[in-house]
């Protein structure tokens, strides 16, 4: 994946509205506002860890430096300041002896921000937000292939996940039904998109059952994808 600044990169082809604050920043009826977010998260910075939990990293985007202008507008709309872009690429195996070409694997996208947070709430629900205009690699839409939020995004708060927000929004990916696009073999499936936000960082990760490409259908939870972007988040983090 190739970050365009704080988007939400979509692992998709083995490839993350706002009102005041403590309002509903994404017009979702999921409320959120800055009272669980610890001011201890301030100063710092994301590195994309070697592995997360059993996915292990096939790939980093480019090191951190200073944003390019689409990347600028993006980070500027999240309300990240002075803001750098990190992202990497996971995978998993899969476990059944009988699958040799590891279809049954999975694969995690992160990308992230880090810079200066004034208001963790709207961005984090802003993050969620463009979900549908980024595209399947994050790197803007492509023709034939559509990204459509499904219900609501909701709060979550796995496992050892403190001081920070996460919400987690499920995401349809639709290919056209036109004559050109009917020679792919590519079905349409579901994925879970999680993201967090606090005082220095904004981030997320999204979960591809590799077989979903060609099987269609739901593939990971909501509740599995927020317990790895958890993991993600510990991993992650330094302190400037």
């Amino acid at each position: 994946m190739v970050v365009t600044g704080a988007v939400v990169a979509l692992a998709v082809i083995a490839g993350g509205a706002y009102v005041a604050l403590g309002g509903d920043h994404d017009g979702d009826g999921s409320s959120t506002d800055n009272s669980a977010v610890s001011a201890g998260t301030r100063g710092y910075v994301l590195v994309a860890p070697d592995a997360v939990d059993a996915y292990t990293k096939s790939r980093s985007g480019p090191a951190p430096g200073e944003p390019n202008a689409q990347q600028k507008k993006e980070a500027d709309a999240l309300g990240v300041k002075n803001a750098r872009a990190v992202s990497a690429v996971y995978n998993a195996p899969g476990t059944d002896p009988a699958d040799p070409s590891k279809t049954g694997g999975r694969r995690l996208v992160f990308d992230g921000l880090y810079g200066e947070i004034t208001d963790p709430a709207a961005a984090v629900d802003r993050y969620l937000a463009g979900v549908g205009d980024k595209g399947p690699k994050g790197d803007g839409k492509r023709p034939g292939i559509e990204m459509r939020r499904v219900g609501q995004a909701r709060v979550v708060k796995p496992v050892g996940f403190e001081g920070a927000l996460m919400k987690c929004q499920d995401v349809q990916v639709v290919h056209a039904k036109d004559a050109a696009a009917s020679k792919s073999a590519d079905a349409d499936y579901r994925i879970p998109v999680c993201a967090w936000s606090d005082y220095s960082t904004v981030g997320g990760a999204n979960v591809l059952q590799l077989a979903q490409v060609k099987t269609g259908g739901p593939g990971a939870t909501q509740d599995e994808a927020a317990a790895l972007t958890a993991t993600l988040y510990l991993a992650a983090r330094r302190k400037a």
